[in-house]
């Protein structure tokens, strides 16, 4: 099959596309963002982003040309409008859109964002969501008009436990690690795990908006990471840390599925997605609050053999639970195959 992927060429989106290549499809992966002038994002974000659709579309439509696709995926989708999806529907007659995030709760500091999105979903002849609560409602009401809903993915080779090298363990090692960006309430988690002893590494961006970065700050080692950074930061730790978006409703998250399939042992928020994804005390460890989570780092610090049958026990659940980009890509082209008997969305 020939797919049309238009997401961003970096980061969990790249590594997307590059799993529906591996599992036999021929793509063509365009940057909607690769059409925009500078700033977009503060355009996007704060304004709506009017006229960036149109801008897209044209772009597209131009790079596009006359070449067709059996299918196309919208990754994200949040500068592709009804105009860019008119262009897309010329060159394949079924449109995908996948979104990790949560464009559909209310209120949200996003909301502008996810303008343009949702006003194009009902374009969509697939909208792909993560588990949350009454996600497909809100999906609905934003008049998707057929919906799948997945647990987060890792990616089959950025997240496999890798070999470190002398040199990288000596740079990556730590014993408790959080790899994210700062949000509101993270610091202060943070600081009461440092204040409670725990022996912190984080590394992520915006940290220094942290009120409580004069106290962070010696243990921020690093700004953004991803691809092979963000693995061997999380391989390098003893305890890699779950902490969840509450203004996404998340339940759970990338890194509930990316840590333990690197092979570290994960310490996450008790969630009864949580629950439904790993065995407590077996496959991952969970807390309520950030007390309890350090009261745990300690006791797993304290036992090697403990930590290490969690780890190998929750890198071995992700097989069973299937939350890898590969079989998400054929869950994907499975259900496009149907939509294709039936004939598609006519637009």
């Amino acid at each position: 099959m020939r797919l049309l992927y238009i997401g961003a060429d970096s980061g969990t989106s790249l590594q997307r596309a590059a799993a529906f290549g591996r599992v036999g499809t021929d793509v063509l992966h365009l940057s909607p963002y690769a059409c925009l002038p500078p700033h977009w994002a503060l355009w996007l974000n704060r304004a709506g982003g009017p006229g960036i659709d149109h801008l897209v579309a044209k772009e597209l439509g131009r790079r596009i040309g006359e070449r067709h696709f059996d299918f196309a995926l919208v990754d994200c989708g949040d500068v592709v409008g009804p105009a860019a999806l008119k262009a897309i529907r010329k060159a394949a007659p079924v449109i995908v859109n996948y979104n990790a995030d949560n464009p559909f709760v209310d209120p949200s500091p996003e909301r502008l964002r996810w303008n343009i999105l949702r006003r194009a979903l009902p374009h969509y002849d697939l909208a792909i969501g993560v588990c949350r609560d009454g996600i497909e409602a809100m999906m609905v009401s934003r008049g998707a008009r057929r919906i799948d809903t997945i647990w987060q993915c890792a990616d089959e080779i950025m997240h496999r436990p890798p070999s470190l090298t002398q040199e990288e363990k000596s740079r990556w090692s730590s014993d408790v690690v959080f790899v994210g960006t700062w949000m509101p309430g993270r610091g202060a988690f943070m600081a009461r795990l440092i204040e409670k002893g725990v022996p912190l590494a984080i590394h992520g961006a915006r940290w220094k908006r942290a009120p409580e970065y004069r106290l962070l700050h010696p243990f921020v080692r690093s700004d953004h990471l991803e691809g092979t950074d963000y693995t061997r930061a999380i391989a390098g730790a003893k305890i890699a840390l779950v902490l969840l978006n509450g203004a996404n409703a998340d339940l759970h998250t990338t890194r509930s599925t990316e840590i333990p399939a690197i092979g570290t042992a994960m310490c996450a928020p008790r969630t009864p997605h949580h629950h439904q994804l790993y065995r407590q005390d077996e496959e991952a460890v969970f807390f309520e609050g950030p007390d309890d989570c350090a009261e745990i780092c300690r006791q797993l610090l304290a036992d090697d053999g403990r930590r290490g049958r969690i780890a190998d026990a929750g890198h071995r659940r992700t097989f069973a639970n299937g939350t890898y980009n590969q079989v998400l890509a054929r869950r994907i082209i499975e259900q496009v195959l149907v939509l294709k008997r039936a004939g598609g969305n006519a637009g």
